[in-house]
Parts: C-alpha cells; structure tokens; sequence
C-alpha cells in the first residue's frame, strides 16, 4: 500500500466514481475496524485470503489503516484523507462496502472493506482493480496496481483443491491447473455486472446556492440521492424517481457551511459519486 502513496502525484483530477460492483450503503453498520492494525496497508494479504466457494456467501471482511505522513522528493507530506474509488474485477456475485458512508478515511484512521454476496463465477484466480483518492491539498487518484499493490481473489468449485496464490499474476484472470473448467453449484444469472448509472455530473461546481445533477441510468425505479461530508456524515439524502435514460436533479446548499462533500446516487447495487465543493 505505500507505494501508492508514492504515486499519487501521477493524475490529478476531481473524483468521479462508477462501480457495478459496490454494494451500496457503506456505513458503521457493514463492518468494525479491529485497530490492530500498526502500519498503513490491507490485512490479510490476498496470499493468506483464503478462496472463495461457488454457491457460498464468504462475507470477508478486510482489514485497512490509513496513512500519516510520508516522503515525497525529500518533503513530508501529510496525508489529510484517503478514499477508496473503485474496487473492480471482483467475482461475479460479490460487491464490496465499506464502514465510512464516503469511503473515505482521515489521517490514520482505521477502516474495513466487507466483501459480501453469493459467488458465482468460473473457478480461478481473480486480479482485483484498486483505484484510490488521496487528499494532500488537491485530490490525486491512482490506479494501485501501478503502483505495485497487488490483490487477488480465488474462486473454486466446492471439491476443487486450494490453489496458493500467484502474486506474479499480471492479467485480471487466471486458471490454475487443476481448477475446473466452469462454475459449479450456482445460478449463472448473476453473472452479469451491467453498470446501472452513469456519466454523473453536478453543474456548477463549485456552487455557491444550488447546482443541477445530471446522470445516464441504464433502468428505471426509485434510487437514492445523499450528500456526505469528509468525515462520512451523512447530511442529506432522498429518494429520487429515475427514469432509463437521461435524467437531472437539483440540490440545494441550505444552511451546509462551505467545503468538500460528496454527493452520490445509488440504487442499491451500483452507485455513483461526485466531489462537490460548497464556495463561500
């Protein structure tokens, strides 16, 4: 996980998030942080995670610190927040959430990311997709397998023989030897990971009274709207009738003080979300 941190100066770029397979409702209630942890990182290890079974819910919880300084062309940077963007190429039927409403963590703060759902995929070793947001004054995201931190899941058949985990493994997926050829002992029709929404944007922004939301949703149905600040208090939130296509919102400042919230649209399984900034 350090390395990532080294490079956060690659991108610079405001946060926009799409991700099929988020769970949704990230809060105190998905997970408890053990504050075990004394190093900034992910535990367990994807080598010591064991596989997951076709058919089973395996409802892993991942340990995770947050960082406090660190060095960067001889400067020490202060790390004020990190938030995790995506975590994609998970296993058909699992989605992952975590204990902040944001996704976000503060300064050393400690974190957990649950995996949950019912797996149902072909049996092999899956290369997980890490995209990170670090706040050092302005908002840097990076790809974490380019920056070296790798994570993996295995999937098996319930019969097949554990696998230990490749950690030199470069494409998203790989079948070991002896794994079987096809899922086993689930329904095949979750499967599909369609992303739901999309091409999210809030116009101005910053705003200073009111900006305009505007989104493409793949289907229609009753969502949910929230705004959350840094710390991932939830400070506002409603329901939102959503059409297939385009569609638009409004919100309102009310009496919110100035900063950086998030604002987001969910309907449950897929969510999308923006960095807004309230102006004085």
């Amino acid at each position: 996980m350090k390395k990532v941190i080294f490079t956060l100066f690659s991108a610079t770029m405001l946060f926009v998030s799409v991700n099929a397979q988020y769970c949704g409702n990230s809060g105190p209630s998905i997970c408890t942080p053990s504050g075990t942890l004394t190093q900034p990182g992910l535990s367990p290890t994807s080598d010591s995670l064991p596989s997951v079974v076709n058919g089973t819910q395996p409802n892993t919880v991942i340990q995770f610190k947050n960082f406090d300084t660190f060095n960067f062309g001889g400067q020490t940077v202060t790390v004020s927040s990190l938030r995790v963007d995506t975590l994609r190429n998970l296993p058909a039927g699992l989605c992952w959430a975590t204990n902040k409403a944001s996704n976000t963590w503060a300064n050393q703060e400690d974190g957990c990311i649950k995996i949950s759902g019912t797996v149902c995929d072909n049996p092999g070793q899956y290369k997980l997709k890490i995209i990170v947001t670090a706040d050092i004054g302005v908002p840097i995201q990076t790809d974490a397998d380019a920056a070296g931190l790798k994570y993996f899941v295995r999937v098996i058949n319930s019969g097949d023989a554990e696998v230990a985990v490749d950690t030199n493994q470069t494409a998203a997926f790989a079948k070991p030897a002896g794994y079987s050829a096809s899922a086993t002992g689930c329904s095949v029709g979750i499967l599909d990971n369609e992303l739901t929404i999309s091409t999210l944007n809030v116009v101005p922004n910053p705003f200073n009274n009111k900006a305009v939301v505007s989104f493409y949703s793949a289907k229609s149905g009753v969502m949910t709207e929230r705004v959350t600040n840094m710390l991932g208090s939830e400070v506002y939130t409603r329901k939102l009738d959503v059409r297939a296509g385009d569609n638009t919102s409004s919100i309102e400042r009310n009496n919110l003080p100035a900063g950086v919230y998030f604002y987001s649209v969910t309907d449950g399984k897929n969510v999308a979300t923006k960095r807004i900034v309230i102006s004085e």
